[in-house]
């Protein structure tokens, strides 16, 4: 519902209608708790309105050709914002306070947060405060580079045309859609990144084989070096490595974000912050007891699904009186690319920090199996690093059809303990991609069962490796 009494003590005040405060607020309305839910621009945040959705349209609208592309994104997008927006008006639990939030220190048993809103200053009193204030886009400056010409993810979505050239700057994940969906969109495109390979956190596979598909596509990759300067007159950007681009239409930064801390006064109230965002555990305890935070804002996080789960971890914080133990569920990530890209478990640098004798890494590539055969695919592969005998999940990478969908089997192995061992003899469909999981836990039993005794004699001796690194 729309509005709250300012006499009342609710349950929790939600900083914040994007994807974390979402769920936060769903998640204690269904305790039966009525809480207030307060949002300064749109509820749906940069998922709905400028991130995952209007992303994932455009590269749907793309692939499939249709006539005004970047108008039918804007309609999808704003369909789906106008259904959310409604729904928290209508909702008999959340309370829905339009506005911007700043803390106050902590008044007794309550915590007093301040809305400056289209109707001027109102109190919210509430027991527990979420912040989930989200991230904001990171933007360079660039020499003559005119405001106009600049992109990011809050206004790339309100083109009316598809630029003739635009040159992403970035080689992560926003870079590597756009690239995809302008490419289909008929733009020349060029990607600029300072560092040596693409998606550089990712393994260094993905980063070669994304550079082979988007250079066979026709696109330029521009690796280690930056835009230096623009020159309007010719529409020309100079990189600092000497090579120029011609003809620019548009610019989109894509180099990252940083949390959106803005003026929520978190210092005043005790809360305790880093460059990285609001300092908060796993459950989204803060260093202010009844303050929590979730997602973007705490750089724990920095996908949609990733806010989703620890909000439900501090939903149970807040509901339910029950010890805080367990860890969080392991978060997989996935870039909607065409190959798609998705991940899960250690970062690379973790595995690359093992001990090489205690891991094995298994490789195969899509194009040598069946389905790929059928649908003359080019690129893509599944590679796992295990740890030895055992077959337990390091990490999982995925590029190709579907990756997105396929990483689920590797999130719950992680999750669940489940290694290569265990899924060996595990019957896939055929044809099937997923099939190529069961050639790898093939080929993880072939080597291991022949050989369990010097299996497990090397998986000891690199643990013990392990523990003198520390």
């Amino acid at each position: 519902m729309i509005g709250h009494d300012s006499k009342k003590t609710y349950k929790a005040a939600i900083i914040g209608a994007g994807s974390g405060g979402l769920t936060m607020a769903v998640g204690l309305s269904n305790f039966g708790h009525d809480i207030v839910l307060i949002e300064g621009d749109k509820v749906g945040g940069d998922c709905t309105n400028v991130g995952c959705v209007p992303s994932k349209a455009l590269l749907h609208a793309a692939l499939v050709g249709e006539d005004n592309p970047l108008g039918w994104v804007r309609a999808k997008r704003d369909d789906l914002a106008q259904r959310e927006d409604h729904e928290m008006e209508k909702h008999e639990k959340i309370h829905l306070v339009r506005g911007w939030a700043k803390l106050t220190p902590k008044s007794g048993d309550h915590h007093v947060v301040l809305v400056d809103g289209p109707n001027g200053q109102v109190e919210v009193h509430a027991e527990n405060v979420i912040i989930s204030g989200g991230s904001k886009p990171i933007v360079m400056p660039v020499e003559g580079l005119g405001a106009e010409r600049v992109l990011t993810n809050e206004n790339i979505f309100e083109l009316e045309s598809v630029p003739g050239t635009v040159v992403l700057v970035g080689g992560g994940a926003i870079s590597i859609e756009m690239a995809t969906a302008f490419g289909d969109l008929g733009s020349t495109v060029h990607i600029v990144e300072l560092a040596g390979r693409l998606m550089g956190n990712e393994d260094p596979l993905v980063s070669s084989t994304m550079q082979e598909v988007f250079e066979s596509r026709g696109m330029q990759v521009h690796l280690g070096t930056s835009i230096e300067r623009f020159d309007e007159a010719t529409q020309t950007a100079h990189l600092t490595n000497g090579a120029t681009i011609a003809d620019v239409d548009k610019v989109l930064i894509g180099i990252g974000r940083r949390p959106a801390l803005g003026d929520l006064r978190l210092e005043a109230a005790g809360v305790e912050t880093t460059k990285g965002g609001v300092v908060a555990d796993t459950w989204g305890r803060t260093s202010v007891d009844g303050v929590y935070a979730v997602g973007d804002i705490t750089g724990n996080t920095a996908t949609t699904h990733g806010a989703n789960s620890f909000a439900r971890r501090t939903v149970r914080a807040i509901a339910l009186p029950l010890p805080k133990v367990g860890d969080p569920r392991v978060i997989p990530n996935a870039v909607y690319s065409r190959p798609q890209i998705a991940s899960v478990g250690l970062t690379v640098a973790e595995v690359d920090a093992m001990a090489a004798g205690g891991r094995k890494r298994y490789v195969k590539q899509l194009t040598d199996i069946d389905r790929g055969f059928t649908d003359d695919l080019e690129h893509g592969f599944i590679a796992v690093d295990v740890e030895r005998f055992t077959g337990k999940i390091l990490r999982a990478v995925i590029v190709g059809p579907s990756a997105a969908e396929m990483i689920g089997m590797f999130t719950i192995m992680i999750d669940h303990g489940i290694g290569l061992r265990k899924l060996f003899g595990t019957v896939h469909p055929y044809p099937s991609y997923s099939q190529a999981v069961g050639f790898l836990a093939d080929e993880f039993a072939t080597e291991t069962f022949r050989s369990l005794p010097q299996e497990w004699f090397a998986l000891t001796k690199a643990k013990i490796a392990n523990r003198f690194k520390k």
